[in-house]
């Protein structure tokens, strides 16, 4: 049966690449989106990392006992999560017309957005590192400052889209990018900022420059990008391997470390993203251990997303991230990943904690409906850039809510969202009194890279 099951999620991820490139090519939904970022992720930690458990024997720290029900029961899950999911994200929901509205921002030339980059840099760099010691305020003040470092990328992204052909102006966005992703190596631990500033970059090129591109050309320009922070990743996840304590160390040891890197560490790296760190395995474990082992908490994720701004020592009942309830109940051994090592569960196994018959709708449908907020919110944002490069800032966390944790990496999100846009607005009106840029009028939704439509709806 296992075997049977993972030929079934082959057919499973198909359909949703399948549904991505079909979408794309209509226009329904643009191929760099964030409904896209999450459907990826979702594929890896969900899918794949099933099909390599069920079909290679190829698990983690725990695993399924059960091999002829368990797979099916999570087959299913697996098949009604998108149902509802795709059914959340495509509803027309009420809300959708306070999105469409028009809006100002600021905006300029290249050099204006350079300078704008550079400032972003300051910015981000006062909230990861200048406040990481402030009680209270230190981990808001970092995750905003994962968004303002992303955001800075990605702005030094939007002036290249501008004077593309001016090397100058290439430099200064590749430097910036550089200089970004090195600050968010700072006390870092998780791949997710790091991912997070090569996706922004990317994202900023996209909506500004490549998506107007013939549609092979735009297909080579993100494989080759793609492969860049690919490269990324994995040069960083190798770096972690043999490093307890990692998120303590500053940017010159995590340096050290990344030009220590061994082949072997390399290889160990890649398993780990394309096994899905064992999501669909431990979502199958999690299927059979609750409520038969241990009792169900319905909604956790829901009180863990309420509570997460509330500091514990202020209200000792806060729940725990379910990675760590894991490590408890399936006797794991600890490992050196902070104070204690946690688990991926996989959206699919917080479902069957959460109580699923309640949760895995509810989950399904509400992730639609944010994500098709965002969206559609970018969708109206075309000639506002300020909003534009913010709502893409945040990506390396949209890419693993189907890891697990699925509540942490939302309230990131939040976080990462609104301090790039408040810091962006805030750096544009400096730039603006030395000239560089300008505040634009509210105006009607329209598409810059069409210069010659105008209209409610931007185009598709």
């Amino acid at each position: 049966m296992r075997y049977l099951i993972s030929i079934y999620l082959l057919f499973v991820g198909l359909a949703i690449v399948l549904r991505i490139l079909k979408d794309a090519r209509s226009g329904k939904v643009e191929l760099f989106s964030i409904r896209n970022m999450f459907l990826a992720g979702f594929l890896v930690f969900q899918v794949t990392s099933a099909i390599l458990g069920l079909g290679f024997h190829i698990f983690g720290d725990i695993r399924p006992e059960n091999f002829r029900s368990t797979p099916v029961i999570y087959a299913i899950m697996v098949t009604a999560f998108m149902f509802f999911f795709f059914w959340g994200y495509g509803k027309e929901w009420g809300v959708l017309r306070r999105i469409r509205i028009s809006g100002s921002g600021w905006d300029g030339p290249a050099g204006g957005w350079i300078l704008v980059s550079l400032i972003m840099l300051v910015f981000g760099a006062m909230l990861k590192i200048g406040l990481v010691s402030v009680p209270f305020v230190n981990i808001v003040a970092s995750q905003m400052g994962h968004g303002v470092l992303a955001a800075a990328a990605g702005c030094a992204a939007w002036g290249w889209a501008k004077d593309f052909k001016n090397p100058g102006i290439a430099t200064m966005a590749m430097a910036v990018l550089v200089a970004a992703s090195m600050l968010m190596l700072y006390r870092a631990f998780g791949r997710r900022p790091v991912l997070g500033v090569a996706l922004a970059f990317g994202w900023a090129m996209y909506w500004g420059l490549w998506r107007a591109m013939p549609i092979g050309m735009l297909l080579r320009r993100m494989t080759i990008w793609g492969s860049v922070a690919l490269f990324m990743l994995l040069a960083y996840s190798a770096s972690r391997s043999s490093a307890a304590q990692f998120e303590k160390r500053g940017i010159a040891e995590v340096m050290r470390a990344i030009v220590k890197v061994r082949p072997s560490d390399i290889g160990q790296s890649i398993a780990a993203i394309f096994t899905g760190q064992n999501a669909g395995p431990l979502s199958m474990w999690c299927i059979e251990t609750y409520p038969a082992v241990y009792p169900v908490d319905p909604l956790h994720q829901v009180k863990y997303l309420v509570s997460m701004p509330i500091p514990r020592q202020y209200f000792p009942g806060k729940p725990d991230a379910l990675g760590k309830i894991i490590v408890e109940h399936g006797y794991i051994r600890f490992k050196g990943a902070g104070n204690q090592y946690s688990v991926g569960s996989g959206i699919i196994g917080h479902a069957a904690h959460d109580f699923p018959w309640i949760a895995l709708p509810l989950y399904a449908v509400g992730l639609g409906w944010m994500i098709r907020l965002v969206d559609e919110k970018v969708r109206y944002s075309l000639h506002l850039p300020a909003t534009l490069i913010a709502l893409g800032t945040t990506l390396g966390q949209v890419l693993a809510i189907p890891r697990g944790e699925s509540a942490l990496f939302v309230f990131e999100c939040i976080l990462g969202i609104f301090g790039a846009w408040l810091f962006i607005r805030f750096s544009g009106r400096i730039v603006a009194m030395l000239g560089g840029m300008v505040q634009t009028q509210p105006e009607a939704p329209w598409d810059p890279l069409l210069p010659s439509v105008e209209s409610d709806s931007p185009p598709t």
